[in-house]
């Protein structure tokens, strides 16, 4: 995993913030409760959404903005896939990998990698800012804690696939098969427009889990997004959601649909100070 000193500008005491939080009982008492060795028969399996989950921003964003800030003649404008976003979030996430047809599969590799060791806060595309993702120090010090319990960690995410591996297997040293994004097909060293079932959004993280895990039913599962609640509904009766974010209506939504016995934990990250890493956990 990479050194949180690697990030400028974030602070480096965020092993005490999950020391002290509410997660660490949480997942303690999921082992007390089933045994250290094997949890009762149960597995020891974590899934994470990626952008705004384990990153504090969108790597898939950020890497499409960073081709357009680079001069490529990329058929969507960046406007014109924010405004895609508001209206068809799914169709926008496929259309924003399709657009990237043609380019080298060498340079978008490239360029995720230097947005991911970047010491810059903000792309500027099309005259707008688009935050450059930074690691979320409190699902980091997570992350590091279930590899030391020995569990296995999917992501399972809206970006493209190559820059979602990238970001997941580089941060968090979770290995690139056990990260899926939406993915194109690569041709003469050229990415091609032409997208790969299941498309991991909606019921199609779930169809892609189930795919790579072979149907093990996680312990732990940890989102955003409210177009995540099938995944969230695959978490074992009991173990333990998370929600990242200040969404009320995904808390909501997840208390009325998941069994009672599902520990849900909110962490609330702050929007404006982000850099900062403010936390709640609540």
């Amino acid at each position: 995993m990479i050194e949180l000193a690697t990030y400028q500008d974030m602070p480096l005491n965020s092993a005490d913030i999950i020391l002290q939080s509410d997660l660490l009982e949480s997942l303690l008492n999921i082992e007390l409760r089933f045994g250290e060795s094997h949890l009762g028969g149960k597995s020891r399996v974590a899934v994470f959404d990626l952008d705004n989950t384990l990153l504090i921003g969108d790597i898939g964003d950020a890497v499409y903005a960073q081709l357009l800030s680079d001069g490529f003649p990329l058929p969507l404008s960046w406007l014109n896939y924010q405004q895609m976003i508001k209206e068809d979030p799914k169709k926008a996430y496929i259309e924003v990998v399709k657009a990237m047809d043609s380019i080298p599969l060498e340079y978008l590799v490239r360029t995720t990698k230097r947005i991911l060791h970047s010491k810059d806060d903000i792309i500027f595309c099309e005259g707008l800012e688009v935050l450059i993702p930074k690691p979320n120090h409190l699902m980091y010090e997570l992350v590091r804690l279930l590899h030391q319990w020995q569990y296995t960690i999917f992501v399972i995410s809206a970006s493209n696939d190559i820059s979602a591996k990238i970001a997941g297997s580089m941060i968090f040293d979770i290995p690139a098969n056990n990260i899926a994004g939406i993915k194109p097909g690569i041709s003469d060293g050229k990415i091609v427009g032409q997208i790969q079932h299941p498309i991991p959004f909606g019921e199609g993280k779930v169809a892609q889990y189930r795919r790579m895990s072979g149907d093990v039913i996680p312990m732990v599962v940890a989102t955003d997004s409210e177009s995540d609640l099938p995944m969230l509904q695959m978490c074992d009766p009991d173990g333990l959601a998370i929600l990242v974010g200040e969404s009320h209506n995904l808390y909501t939504k997840a208390k009325n649909q998941l069994p009672t016995s599902i520990h849900i934990q909110r962490v609330i990250t702050n929007p404006i100070s982000f850099l900062q890493q403010q936390y709640c956990v609540a």
